[in-house]
């Protein structure tokens, strides 16, 4: 227990902590080291600490490291080298991270149908990779058709964004398919598809609840605001207060001399 709490349960913590340093801007470069150094040593958890259970979300983060790095690549160059007003990058940084996300896309599937699939102990599957799997899959569906979707509803010009999209979206569904009907190189389709009802779940229940927050915040300001008395009109000025801004208006516009 005490190995785990410091090899993998303080160095978790210390991501969030040198995140918020570095945002903060308190020290920028310290943070991003903290941060770095402390997810350096979660995901070699699995070796400093192989008898803890928790290090099997180091193994993850591990496993799925160079894929995820070349997704955000992927998708940092598809943003910034189209149609933006600001940080724009040369148009080639388009067409290679669109590239970059099929490339990253292939990785993912290999790792669920092929045998890359992240194995921890005694050759068992990690337990958290039929989590994340289903779930990264619904949630950029998801996402790619919400977009979409609000790119044609308030967007300007956009519907060429919105088209490519919707076809991230289709693609995204047809990989879910094909994972509720093809077994995987360790897992079945069947448990694919009581993952993905469980990240199903997760999904609603975070935008549920995340909307449901945001209704309370914004009844009890409601209320609040309500609550508050009408403010009283303020008496009229006084004549040493006209004479005051006069005599300050004369001042800063010459009024004297005019």
């Amino acid at each position: 227990m005490l190995e785990a709490a410091i090899w993998f349960w303080i160095p978790l913590i210390l991501v969030p902590i040198g995140l918020w340093i570095s945002i903060s801007g308190k020290g920028k470069t310290l943070g991003k080291i903290i941060a770095a150094l402390g997810l350096i040593l979660v995901m070699a958890s699995s070796w400093t600490v192989p008898s803890s259970n928790s290090t099997a979300a180091g193994h993850l983060l591990l496993s799925i490291s160079a894929p995820t790095i070349l997704l955000c690549y992927g998708i940092h160059g598809m943003i910034f080298g189209g149609n933006v007003p600001v940080g724009r990058l040369d148009s080639t940084a388009r067409f290679s991270g669109y590239f970059a996300v099929l490339i990253s896309l292939v990785i993912f599937c290999l790792m669920h149908w092929y045998n890359m699939t992240p194995l921890w102990r005694d050759g068992n599957i990690n337990p958290y990779w039929i989590v994340f799997w289903p779930t990264f899959l619904l949630f950029a569906t998801s996402l790619s058709a919400a977009s979409a979707l609000a790119l044609i509803s308030f967007g300007d010009n956009r519907l060429s964004e919105a088209i490519k999209l919707s076809i991230l979206s289709v693609s995204m569904t047809g990989i879910t398919l094909a994972g509720i009907i093809f077994d995987g190189y360790m897992t079945t389709a069947e448990e694919f598809q009581d993952y993905l009802w469980l990240a199903t779940a997760d999904i609603l229940g975070t935008v549920i609840g995340s909307l449901l927050a945001i209704g309370a915040f914004a009844i009890v300001i409601w209320s609040y605001e309500k609550s508050l008395p009408l403010p009283e009109s303020s008496p009229p000025p006084t004549e040493d207060e006209i004479k005051h801004v006069v005599s300050l208006a004369e001042n800063h516009i010459g009024g004297e001399e005019e």
